[in-house]
């Protein structure tokens, strides 16, 4: 399916949006009309202004200014998956969107329960769709929600090239600027300052695609990376890809908004759809350090230590604590 954006100018859909903010305050799934608008964009569009009124940081963030991108993974009359984004702010946010999963139900009489990837409604509903939408698209995402179980390492390889080294030029910071915590997110860039080059996975996992210039793997064990600033993205929504496969390349480009001030690849550790400090995380064998503030910090690898803003890394295609 192809992206929509969904905006303030559409009365309809802001019409839905406001009944989902009280709803959403009263605690509880959110009841959609299936009726006004196109259901998956509603349906996605309501879970976002049920997250946007629950949740930590965004809750501050003026309602009547968001709007959401939404991308549908499909699934059948009854069920739906997909994705739904909250753009970065140009003023206040320099880098990445959030990003939620949703899962939307249509009920009996017709009107469609949603729910969104960190509330408590969101586990019973996603199970129950998986039972329905198993060997899917649809089916293949929501599994990376509800195999969650594992707590080890996140077994990452660094996203470039094996043989090749990259510099690191933003250690440990918040996956949108500033210095507030987690701090989940590390900027690379590629060996010559200005080229645009080839970002890679860091493990395999099902592709989501939730606005321009991002691109997320879904891992299966509740992990999630998030790459972002890319251009040429080579992969698409629903995709399952391996470990290496080539997934775009480093840009300044920002279609989530936000923006960036060099070629380079924003990358970000997710576990269960929340975003983690990436501290004591390793990555290709180098163990991340966090610095005394956000975007300080070093990769650490034995007796090697490289830090931001120019430490050169090293991939020598180890995965984890690698040797």
């Amino acid at each position: 399916m192809p992206q929509r954006w969904v905006g303030r100018s559409r009365v309809t859909l802001w019409r839905a949006v406001a009944a989902v903010l009280l709803l959403a305050m009263l605690g509880g799934t959110v009841q959609l009309d299936p009726g006004r608008g196109a259901d998956r964009a509603v349906a996605a569009t309501a879970a976002a202004a049920a997250r946007l009124a629950l949740a930590g940081d965004e809750a501050a963030r003026p309602v009547a200014s968001t709007a959401a991108y939404v991308e549908s993974l499909g699934g059948n009359a009854s069920w739906q998956t997909g994705t739904v984004a909250l753009p970065a702010d140009d003023a206040a946010d320099r880098f990445e969107p959030r990003v939620y999963v949703y899962v939307a139900h249509r009920q009996d009489d017709g009107q469609w329960t949603a729910a969104l990837e960190g509330t408590a409604e969101f586990q019973p509903l996603a199970t129950e769709a998986l039972a329905v939408l198993s060997g899917t698209v649809s089916g293949d995402l929501l599994a990376t929600t509800v195999q969650s179980s594992g707590s080890g390492s996140a077994a990452l390889s660094l996203p470039w090239a094996t043989g090749k080294a990259w510099r690191l030029t933003g250690g440990p910071h918040h996956f949108r600027g500033g210095g507030s915590r987690p701090w989940s997110s590390l900027d690379f860039a590629g060996p010559t300052p200005g080229v645009s080059t080839k970002v890679r996975a860091a493990r395999g996992g099902v592709v989501v695609r939730p606005c321009a210039n991002l691109v997320q793997i879904r891992h299966g064990d509740g992990w999630t990376t998030s790459y972002y600033h890319l251009k040429n993205i080579a992969v698409r929504a629903g995709q399952s890809i391996n470990r290496g496969q080539v997934i775009g390349y480093t840009s300044k480009r920002a279609g989530c908004g936000g923006y960036a001030t060099g070629k380079h690849v924003h990358f970000s550790l997710l576990k269960s759809g929340s975003y983690v400090n990436i501290r004591g995380h390793a990555i290709g064998g180098w163990t991340v350090k966090e610095g005394s503030s956000s975007y300080k910090g070093c990769l650490i690898k034995g007796d090697k230590k490289r830090c931001a803003p120019n430490g050169s890394i090293y991939n020598n295609g180890s995965v984890g604590d690698g040797d």
